[in-house]
C-alpha cells in the first residue's frame, strides 16, 4: 500500500482551511461548483490543496481532513482522474458505485452525474484534463471528431495494464516534491508530459471508444494472432485450452505466445481471461438491471474459474468491486 507524504506538491498550495464553506468556494475556483457537507459534527477540517500546470492539465493534491460529502453533479467540461494515496473514498457515479483507496483509482468522465464521501483520512492526487483536450484525442486516434467519450470508472492502480501509468503520474508529482517544476515552464517540455499523460490513459484505460480502437489496429495484427483473438472472442464459454487456440490459429504454441507477447504484450491465456472476464461483468450488470436469477459462482464456473478466491481477485482488480456489488446494484 501507498504511504502519502503529509501533503504533496507542498511548493504550490492554492489554500489551506478549516472552513467548510471557504473550502468548498476554493476547490470550485479549480474545478466546477459543488456541495460539499461536512458529515460528522465536531470533527476538526483541516482541508488543503495544491495545484501545479502540466501543459493544460493541472496536478492536484487534495485532502480535506474530515469525513464529507462531496455533490458536483456532472463535470460537463472535464474528466478527472483521482489517485487515493491514502485513505478511502465511496464514489457514486450514474448507476455505478465503487470505494476508491490506494488500490484503486477512479476515472470520472464529463456527463455522467457524480456524488461522492471522502474518508477523514482521504488523500487525493488529482489530475484534471479539459474535455475538448481528451475529444481531440479521441478525433485523432479514432476518427470521431465530436464525439462523447466515457471511460471505465475503475482505474486498478498496483496492477493491471494502467498501473504503471498510474505510478508515473503519482512518480511525476513525487518529482516536482523534490526537484520542483520550473521545467514545466519549458512549453516543450510540458506539452511532451501532457502528451504523454493523454496518451497513456487513452490507451490503457478502457472506454466507449476502445472497440473501435482495437478494430483499427486489428488489420496490423499478425494473421495468426487476429485468428487466435477471434477464435477466443467466439468460444470464450467453452473448455479452452493453449493447444486449442494455437490449433485455430494455425501456428506452434510457442509462435502463438511470441505473437501476442510481441504485438499485444500479454499472453493468450490471459487475453482469454480478460475476455471471459468482460463476459462475465456484463451478464452480472445485465442481471442486475434484469433481476434475473443468476449467481456470482454460476457465472465463475460457466467461464472457466474454479478457483473463486483467485476469480474473485481478478474481477476486483479489473473492476474496482466483488462480482456481488456488481450483481446486488439492483
Amino acid at each position: 500500500m501507498l504511504h502519502a507524504p503529509a501533503r504533496w506538491l507542498g511548493q504550490y498550495p492554492v489554500f489551506a482551511s478549516g472552513d467548510v464553506e471557504q473550502a468548498r468556494d476554493e476547490v470550485a475556483r479549480v474545478f466546477c461548483a459543488h456541495g460539499l457537507q461536512q458529515l460528522k459534527a465536531g470533527e476538526r477540517m483541516d482541508c488543503h490543496m495544491h495545484s501545479v500546470r502540466v501543459g493544460a492539465l493541472s496536478l492536484n493534491y487534495l485532502a480535506y481532513g474530515a469525513d464529507v460529502q462531496i455533490t458536483p453533479g456532472c463535470l460537463q467540461d472535464f474528466y478527472l482522474v483521482q489517485i487515493p494515496v491514502a485513505g478511502q473514498a465511496d464514489i457514486r457515479y450514474g448507476h455505478a458505485q465503487i470505494q476508491s483507496d490506494p488500490a484503486t483509482a477512479v476515472v470520472l468522465s464529463p456527463d455522467q452525474p457524480v456524488a461522492m464521501r471522502w474518508r477523514a483520512g482521504c488523500a487525493q492526487i488529482l489530475l484534471h484534463i479539459p474535455r475538448a483536450l481528451m475529444e481531440q484525442r479521441l478525433a485523432v486516434g479514432a476518427g470521431q471528431p465530436g464525439a462523447p467519450l466515457d471511460f471505465e470508472l475503475a482505474l486498478a492502480q498496483q496492477s493491471g495494464p494502467a498501473a504503471p501509468w498510474c505510478k508515473a503520474v503519482l512518480d511525476l508529482a513525487r518529482n516536482i516534491d523534490t526537484n520542483g517544476a520550473v521545467w514545466l515552464g519549458y512549453a516543450a517540455a510540458a506539452v511532451a508530459m501532457q502528451e504523454f499523460l493523454l496518451q497513456g490513459l487513452f490507451s490503457l484505460q478502457p472506454h466507449s471508444a476502445s472497440a473501435l480502437l482495437r478494430a483499427d489496429t486489428q488489420a496490423a495484427l499478425p494473421r495468426h494472432v487476429q485468428r487466435a483473438r477471434e477464435f477466443i472472442e467466439a468460444h470464450a464459454e467453452q473448455a479452452l485450452t493453449l493447444a486449442d487456440i494455437a490449433r485455430a490459429a494455425c501456428v506452434s504454441e510457442r509462435t502463438l505466445q511470441e505473437g501476442f507477447r510481441r504485438h499485444l504484450e500479454t499472453t493468450p491465456n490471459a487475453w482469454l481471461r480478460e475476455v471471459r472476464l468482460q463476459r462475465i461483468h456484463e451478464r452480472l450488470r445485465q442481471a442486475a438491471v434484469h433481476g434475473e436469477p443468476v449467481t456470482v459462482l454460476q457465472e465463475a464456473y460457466r467461464f472457466g474459474f474454479f478457483h473463486l478466491g483467485r476469480f474473485s481477485a481478478y474481477y476486483r482488480e479489473r473492476f474496482g468491486e466483488p462480482p456481488s456489488a456488481t450483481l446486488a446494484r439492483r
